[in-house]
């Protein structure tokens, strides 16, 4: 994911918060006509966030569930100009909204997970204009005596800011398969799933172009076992890197290189353990990551920090468009809290989320991880 796209944690904090920051080819599809859902000058106050994505520090939107027709949830998309202070319900089509309130069990789909233990639906945008909604949502059973449904993967796209949005169907994906992560530059927008040959593909299409096609890379697996399969996109600039795993370690690794092409990376914790966890950029050259030392179910690598303990958690940087990374700092045990790095809008500011116990805490640091200070707080005090 693009540095921005890794401040989808914070913006659903931002809006649970109340706005909290003020601050392979796929035919294309003609475009369907929205739904005629009022449009207001302020979201619904009960809107429930799913994915929160900005492209610009006052323009974003987000995408999520709002109450309708008695006790279910409908789909909803929002939008800010003025960094959050304000949202305005963007329309939506039909059958988008008709597939999202399905039900299964008694559950509108959009309400369940996708069943890779992540949520149903999220939101990107390139620029003003080309925006994609990407996901998985769950079907009833076709029989009454199958015991669970299918999960249909979902990708509409739209190139005139949400006005009207159009199907994007791929056929590769593996049917009970999702899309592990969508992210665009400012000319390509690249999607990683797991493929019907289990195994993982990515492919890519100009933003304004709906025309996809796998992109060329080495081969990116799936792991032998644990949880459930998750990976990631990140890009600054002309430079991007990609990961997928899970909780086992990290199965695939890429960097984009300059002619476009993803060729082999060594991801920055291998050496320690090979722990998957996000990445983020500040600039093209300049990366910030997390690695717990020994991973899973490793011993404790000659290359950890000196006095580091198993099962600690350190942030890592590098300053080489990720050739080599250092370790920073330890941010603790990883039986004390779990935290995740979200983004690093500048070369020296970073953002992490801590849970512990009941509290959740979003951390920040302003001179590369030196000194951090708690910005937001959720939970008893």
């Amino acid at each position: 994911m693009r540095t921005r796209s890794l401040l989808i944690s914070v913006g659903v904090l931002v809006i649970g918060a109340s706005l909290f920051v003020a601050g392979r080819v796929s035919v294309s599809n003609p475009p369907i006509a929205t739904s005629n859902l009022p449009v207001s000058t302020a979201a619904n106050p009960l809107f429930s966030p799913l994915s929160v994505d900005f492209t610009t520090l006052t323009r974003g939107w987000a995408l999520g569930t709002i109450p309708c027709r008695g006790r279910s949830v409908c789909l909803s998309l929002t939008k800010t100009t003025d960094a959050g202070r304000s949202w305005k319900t963007s329309p939506l089509p039909n059958s988008l909204l008709h597939l999202a309130d399905r039900k299964v069990d008694g559950t509108p789909s959009i309400q369940l997970d996708n069943g890779n233990g992540a949520l149903s639906m999220s939101v990107r945008f390139a620029n003003g204009n080309d925006g994609w909604i990407f996901g998985s949502l769950e079907t009833p059973p076709k029989v009454s005596d199958e015991p669970m449904g299918t999960f249909v993967s979902i990708l509409w796209s739209t190139h005139d800011g949400g006005r009207a949005w159009s199907p994007q169907p791929q056929t590769w994906i593996y049917r009970q398969g999702t899309f592990l992560d969508l992210e665009a530059t400012a000319k390509t927008v690249y999607v990683m799933s797991l493929n019907k040959t289990f195994n993982v593909t990515v492919e890519s299409s100009l933003v304004g172009a709906d025309y996809w096609r796998v992109s060329k890379s080495q081969k990116l697996f799936i792991p032998a076992g644990g949880g459930f399969l998750s990976g990631a996109f990140v890009f600054s600039g002309s430079h991007g890197w990609l990961v997928e795993g899970n909780d086992r370690g990290v199965s695939g690794s890429a960097e984009l290189t300059s002619s476009g092409q993803w060729a082999p990376w060594t991801p920055p914790c291998y050496t320690v353990g090979n722990s998957l966890a996000p990445l983020v950029a500040s600039t093209p050259t300049r990366l910030f990551t997390e690695c717990q030392m020994g991973g899973f179910a490793s011993q404790l690598s000659k290359t950890a920090p000196h006095g580091a303990p198993l099962g600690s958690t350190w942030l890592y940087e590098s300053k080489n468009a990720g050739r080599t990374f250092t370790a920073v700092k330890e941010l603790g045990l990883y039986d004390e809290f779990f935290g995740t790095v979200i983004a690093s809008p500048s070369p020296n500011s970073i953002l992490i989320t801590e849970g512990h116990s009941q509290i959740d805490r979003l951390l920040a640091t302003f001179d590369a991880g030196r000194h951090w200070s708690v910005v937001y707080l959720r939970g008893p005090l």
